[in-house]
């Protein structure tokens, strides 16, 4: 790559003159590749970010923007089409061009300081663009700030919200009766819908499908906050590790940023410019997807008096396309036929005003670090704080609709789907100082009643870890550390009695049952008996979906909706915790033969899978090698040159139920896994300085930089890296130095 394109790295030494800049700027890098941003007033600090970003990460910027905008085709050719179709038909960019004119004045400056900034980057940041513009024949596209709020509300749509699960819900329905919904999910039935012949469900699902073979995955996350009482230092102590699909370069940016009137150390979303991660030097805080409901698919009937928005797709390899998007009182239409129109209600497609995170940076108390979340409709988190007082707390974020009917948890007609306002901020869940002195969220469950949503994850990993917080009151940032890698597996230790009382004569199935019985609970990358678990769990998930659903099965285990790891976690995911009830109760009513034979039969099927199609023995059937982690380049992903822009594969441990997050497809557990937790970081409010981060991968996205994947060795062995804080640190951490000068 570098002897017929060259190096193509960012320019990181010497004095520039740069245009868009209001005074001189100062940036730093360490090793790492880290950036200490020196800025003179606020607008220069957010141009010095854009223009960082777009230094180390300008292909992986240019990809997101094509997402946002729909024009992915016009680079990629014709294959792009469906993301660019469904793209145009929800409208990111429309929407983001809307909530412009609604956010605040030093917001609005902000967003375009940032993207001048980006654009800077772009055309002054190094010699050449990267390497992906050359291969693909194209140039950077400038960005405008109605494309950050765009990729804002993109993120929303990726970021679990339930309406995945609620197309999943329709297709069982329609296909196998509100008695097979009700089987496979209890929560899931709560009106009757139309049981029509239409086919939009089905040509939305394969739009889905499409869509997420360029578009970035959404994911979940664990976090964790320790009061001083619990704690080695006296202080409080942060965790927060997001779960996202695993893409080369990370979707995270770390960065430090300082002004004369506040700073801000941790990371930033790629195309963002808030952080979400990070502390201020008094305060920090961590998130977790909070998989509460703001968005619902409606179903709508056709009307020619429907106003359309005609939109133009290029195709680099033909014509163009034109895709002329209705848009019904309900929302956008994201697919229909003669027959039913599915319309997407958001709360995040509203032009809403926008604050949260853009404040964060000037917290110098809980209360004020949350209220500006009031005006926060995007996306849903649960945010833990700390800070130097001692200070520890929790809020969930994300304005949230009020249903006049429902949970959201199905599609409704237009005639009776609808909404009263919004939840009051003041009705969202928080709390200040737990008396338990830890609080911890991982997708869990907020409340019993559904006001918030039905969609959560298994509570396995939040369960592990409130239960490993409570052991101690000595934690420090190293013991943070090995409760983010924990593997223990809390499913099997639920049916570890049930599964090892079976009876087998099929040799295969006594295979099993011993490897089993010698199994420490740890679904550990050199674990063959893992591997059997995971089998067994996916046989037999597979099984009961068909049991009660043997036309929309798939459905069921996130087969005809890929939205990478939580369109499965919200509804196929929870298969896991789903069969593990049904394994304790052995219910009557779904097999032919009693559970135990089921179970015996399934498992003496696993490991006849395992001998045929990887090895004779169990020394051939080690978790980390049979299921294992790519990191993978956005575009290149499958194709001869993710050589380059690829890194591993290399073996993992963990699956969707541990604290180390590696959930994979429920249809095919040993495929590569979709979900790992990118970025990992504690935050010690006793000393900034001690605070820890690490990516999966490295800051940049440039196979030619040192700075490429020189975290991932670090990542894998659980160690971590500094963002230097105070300013000698800076300085003595400092291996280039980049000096940028107003132009003119």
């Amino acid at each position: 790559m570098r002897l017929v394109l060259g190096s193509r790295r960012p320019i990181t030494t010497g004095e520039h003159r740069i245009p868009g800049l209001l005074a001189p700027l100062t940036v730093r890098r360490d090793k790492f590749g880290v950036p200490t941003i020196e800025a003179e007033n606020d607008a220069d600090a957010f141009f010095g970010l854009g223009f960082v970003q777009a230094q180390d990460r300008g292909f992986q910027l240019e990809s997101l923007l094509r997402v946002v905008r729909g024009t992915m085709a016009a680079m990629v050719g014709g294959k792009a089409l469906p993301l660019d179709r469904l793209s145009r038909r929800i409208g990111f960019r429309r929407a983001g061009e809307l909530q412009l004119a609604a956010v605040d004045a030093d917001i609005r400056e902000a967003l375009i300081a940032f993207t001048s900034g980006i654009n800077a980057g772009q055309t002054h940041g190094s010699h050449k663009p990267p390497h992906e513009f050359e291969l693909l024949k194209a140039t950077p596209t400038p960005w405008e700030p109605a494309d950050v709020l765009g990729l804002v509300k993109l993120e929303t749509f990726l970021l679990p919200s339930n309406w995945d699960a609620e197309l999943a819900r329709l297709q069982i329905l329609r296909a196998d009766g509100p008695d097979a919904l009700r089987d496979l999910d209890p929560a899931g039935v709560e009106a009757p819908a139309d049981r029509g012949d239409s086919t939009a469900a089905e040509a939305l699902a394969s739009d889905l499908r499409l869509f997420m073979q360029f578009a970035p995955r959404g994911g979940g996350s664990n976090n964790w906050v320790i009061a001083g009482s619990r704690t080695a230092t006296g202080k409080p102590i942060l965790a927060s590790d997001p779960h996202l699909g695993p893409s080369l370069p990370s979707p995270w940016y770390l960065a430090h940023l300082n002004t004369p009137t506040w700073a801000v150390a941790g990371a930033a979303l790629a195309g963002t410019l808030v952080f979400s991660i990070a502390h201020n030097g008094f305060a920090c805080w961590g998130v977790t997807a909070g998989l509460t409901d703001n968005t619902d698919l409606v179903l709508v009937k056709p009307d020619a008096t429907f106003p359309t928005v005609r939109e133009v797709i290029s195709v680099a390899d033909g014509a163009d396309v034109i895709e002329e998007v209705t848009i019904t009182p309900h929302g956008p239409v994201v697919a229909g036929d003669a027959a039913e129109l599915i319309a997407l209600r958001a709360v995040w497609l509203d032009p809403l005003p926008l604050r949260g995170f853009f404040d964060a940076r000037h917290a110098k108390s809980f209360e004020q670090f949350r209220r500006p979340f009031a005006a926060w409709p995007c996306l849903p988190l649960n945010v833990v704080y700390a800070d130097e007082t001692g200070t520890t707390g929790y809020q969930l974020i994300g304005q949230l609709p009020k249903r006049k009917l429902g949970h959201g948890t199905l599609p409704l007609p237009a005639e009776v789907a609808g909404w009263d306002g919004l939840i009051p901020f003041d009705e969202m869940p928080f709390a200040v100082n737990p008396p338990a002195g830890f609080l911890a969220t991982a997708n869990d469950p907020h409340t019993a009643d559904g006001r918030f949503g039905v969609d959560y994850v298994d509570p396995y990993r939040a369960e592990i870890i409130r239960a490993e917080l409570a052991t101690r009151s000595d934690w420090t940032v190293e013991f943070c550390g090995k409760l983010q890698r924990n593997q223990w597996s809390m499913p099997w230790d639920e049916i570890r009695d049930t599964v090892l009382a079976l009876s087998a004569t099929d040799p295969d199935a006594t295979l099993g049952l011993d490897l089993l019985k010698k199994w420490d609970s740890h679904v550990t990358a050199e674990s063959p008996a893992a591997t059997v678990f995971e089998l067994f769990v996916a046989e037999m998930a597979t099984r009961t979906a068909k049991a009660k659903a043997p036309k929309a099965w798939r459905a069921a285990l996130g087969g005809d909706i890929d939205l990478g790891p939580f369109s499965q976690s919200l509804f196929a995911e929870r298969r896991v915790g789903h069969l593990v009830r049904l394994v304790q109760t052995q219910p009557d009513g779904w097999f032919a033969d009693p559970w135990p034979a089921v179970m015996a039969d399934a498992l003496g099927t696993v490991v006849r899978t395992l001998r045929t199609k990887h090895g004779p023995a169990p020394a051939f059937w080690q978790w980390g090698d049979l299921r294992q982690l790519r990191l993978e380049h956005p575009i290149f992903k499958n194709h001869w040159l993710g050589r380059v822009f690829n890194a591993g594969p290399v073996p993992l441990g963990g699956d969707c139920n541990t604290v180390l997050q590696a959930a994979a497809q429920p249809l095919d557990p040993l495929d590569f896994t979709h979900n790992i937790p990118n970025l990992r970081a504690v935050f010690d409010t006793s000393n900034w300085s001690n605070s820890r981060f690490v990516l999966a991968g490295g800051q940049s996205g440039n196979p030619c930089s040192a700075n490429f994947v020189d975290q991932f060795d670090l990542w894998l062995t659980g160690e971590t890296i500094p963002i230097a804080w105070a300013a000698d640190e800076v300085i003595r951490r400092s291996v280039a130095s980049l000096r940028l000068l107003p132009a003119g």
